[in-house]
């Protein structure tokens, strides 16, 4: 097995032995890819790869989808199933080779249908492994860690060239589909999503992109996201047509509540007093209850993982842990700034994963 694969998978077997499970079950998605180096999609089909304590895993999955499992650097006993046939004797093989009792782990995104099935052939004791999947995925190898930071450059150089793409009169389904092209151009593998929000819509942070024209002198906050080998880069940057004071004096208070939250960012150092450093910092202006979500999540293999940047949190963050750090003002029916960045936890501190991108007010301004 290729080293990053089989150090994975010891830590889950430790974590695994260490809460007293006889296993975990994961099926297609982020964790599947992460330990077997298999991308494969979630459908009705029953899907699923049982990790034990010992022993080798074991999968159960439709025989067309079996192939790419049997060159993977884990080492995986097979049971192919046919839609002529059913799943029923694929997972009874599984069942009898791993004399499945007892309690198992199982991650969040298993399908009801799945678990419904899997307990006619099996008395298992289910019980939550996201935990467990997430604290072991939180704290990247130096693949991850290289990948991560080419999703980011990607990114960042598309950001670039979004001033150029604005202009008054466009809509906003109009530029969330240039700053797309843009992303792609710049060696993107997958481009999810690309929100934009202008005028009263900035003050909705997950307003999806609408037919309304751009105006000028008006908030236009731009997110998107990209993958590159199926890692995730995402990026936030407020813009605006013209000059209006009341936007500059909001934006420099984001800017300044960002930046004081990546300086909070080092090792030992808590998700909530990271998240304290921005919101303490809009405080300090009167303008935290506009700050109406978290500073940040993880990235990974997932767009959102852990660690979560929440008030009050309580984990230590670790050099290798790579998150956002996007603060927001949020006035509703009025206006809205946000300013995400990519960092990552080193050892003295934080790397800006992002920093090719300028952040500094009206940057986008020729």
């Amino acid at each position: 097995m290729n080293e990053p694969f089989q150090l994975r998978l010891e830590k889950l077997r430790d974590r695994i032995r260490a809460n007293g499970f006889e296993g975990i079950v994961l099926t297609p998605g982020p964790n599947l890819r992460y330990y077997t180096g298999v991308n494969s999609l979630l459908f009705e089909r029953p899907f699923l790869l049982f990790v034990p304590r010992e022993g080798d895993p074991q999968l159960m999955a439709p025989t067309f989808e079996t192939g790419p499992y049997t060159r993977t650097p884990m080492r995986i006993t097979v049971h192919a199933w046919d839609d002529g046939e059913g799943p029923s004797h694929a997972l009874q093989a599984v069942a009898g080779d791993l004399a499945l009792n007892g309690r198992w782990g199982v991650e969040g995104r298993v399908p009801y249908r799945f678990i419904s099935l899997l307990t006619k052939y099996a008395h298992l004791e289910l019980e939550d492994a996201e935990p467990i999947l997430q604290g072991i995925r939180e704290v990247k190898d130096p693949k991850e860690v290289q990948l991560l930071q080419r999703a980011a450059s990607i990114l960042s150089k598309a950001f670039l060239k979004i001033p150029d793409l604005i202009r008054p009169g466009i809509t906003e389904i109009e530029l969330a589909k240039k700053v797309t092209q843009a992303i792609y151009s710049c060696g993107a593998e997958s481009v999810d999503d690309v929100l934009v929000q202008s005028g009263v819509s900035a003050a909705d942070p997950h307003h999806m992109p609408a037919s309304k024209k751009i105006q000028s002198k008006q908030s236009i906050v731009v997110d998107a996201t990209c993958t590159y080998s199926g890692y995730y880069a995402d990026i936030t940057r407020t813009y605006i047509t013209g000059r209006n004071k009341e936007f500059d004096e909001l934006y420099e208070n984001v800017l300044e509540a960002q930046k004081e939250a990546i300086r909070a960012t080092k090792p030992s150092s808590t998700t909530g007093h990271i998240d304290e450093g921005a919101r303490g910092r809009l405080k300090q202006k009167g303008l935290d209850r506009y700050f109406t979500h978290r500073t940040g999540h993880g990235l990974g293999l997932e767009v959102h993982e852990a660690p979560y940047i929440v008030p009050n949190g309580d984990e230590a963050v670790q050099p290798s842990m790579i998150f956002t750090v996007e603060p927001g003002v949020y006035i509703s029916d009025k206006t809205g700034v946000r300013i995400e960045d990519d960092i990552q936890v080193t050892r003295n501190g934080a790397k800006v994963l992002t920093r090719s991108l300028p952040k500094e007010l009206g940057w986008w301004r020729k």
